[in-house]
């Protein structure tokens, strides 16, 4: 083999790997795998950097993201940090992202994380009673203040003073803005992943059913709610 053969290689590699690791025949999906020939220099790039780091292939939800090769190529750096190096231990980063998966009914993601969280501590009646949408029976102190704080942050869009302090008193300032990086990372994926229509893994996690009806008209206003009372000191 010449020294421009291996070269060649060596540069097709990546995208052999982005092959094999994506479903192609999914007639739903909107913005399906790009084929290698078809790709601008930059996509490529992209796609050859994200099969060299960490994951080893090019998850399902960044192929639609490919569209955007500068945002893959930031937004990807991003969730590499959030799920290999989160400062919040995997039993409760996993919890996390179950919560975000329920709240948007995102089927990939919830079947790609559901055997993580087991694996990870999680009780299989917690994972049950996220995704039927109840709070679970038999959370730890520590999940039930991640549990609160994720309810409050997806339901209110922000949190209480009770909520922020509680958390503030078990947790760590690093484990906060991770936290809230993941539930903001992963609400990214969501909605690329449900405009897109990304194809389900294979797998025997069950399928989210849906707790709500879709929203066809305009949403209310929200109500005005100011916090009331001093604000607490921040984590340490």
């Amino acid at each position: 083999m010449t020294s421009r053969q291996g070269a060649g290689l060596a540069a097709a590699l990546p995208l052999v790997a982005y092959l094999t690791s994506t479903p192609w025949a999914v007639a739903q999906e909107r913005l399906p795998p790009i084929p290698p020939d078809q790709m601008s220099e930059a996509q490529k790039a992209v796609v050859a950097e994200v099969v060299s780091g960490p994951r080893g292939h090019l998850s399902p939800p960044f192929v639609p993201i490919l569209r955007s090769p500068e945002l893959l190529a930031r937004i990807q750096k991003v969730g590499e940090y959030l799920i290999y190096h989160n400062s919040l231990e995997p039993r409760l980063f996993e919890l996390s992202v179950l919560m975000l998966a329920r709240q948007w009914t995102q089927q990939f993601e919830w079947r790609h994380h559901y055997p993580l969280a087991l694996k990870a501590g999680l009780r299989q009646d917690t994972v049950d009673a996220i995704a039927e949408g109840r709070r679970p029976p038999h959370l730890s102190e520590d999940e039930a203040i991640v549990f609160d704080f994720v309810t409050e942050l997806l339901g209110n869009k922000s949190v209480s003073d009770p909520t922020y302090a509680r958390f503030a008193t078990r947790f760590s300032a690093q484990n906060l803005v991770d936290l809230i990086g993941t539930m903001g990372f992963y609400t990214s994926i969501a909605m690329v992943a449900n405009v897109d229509r990304t194809p389900i893994e294979d797998g025997t996690a069950p399928l989210l059913l849906p707790l709500t009806g879709l929203v066809t008209g305009p949403l209310p206003e929200p109500v005005p709610g100011p916090l009331t009372g001093p604000s607490p000191g921040p984590p340490r």
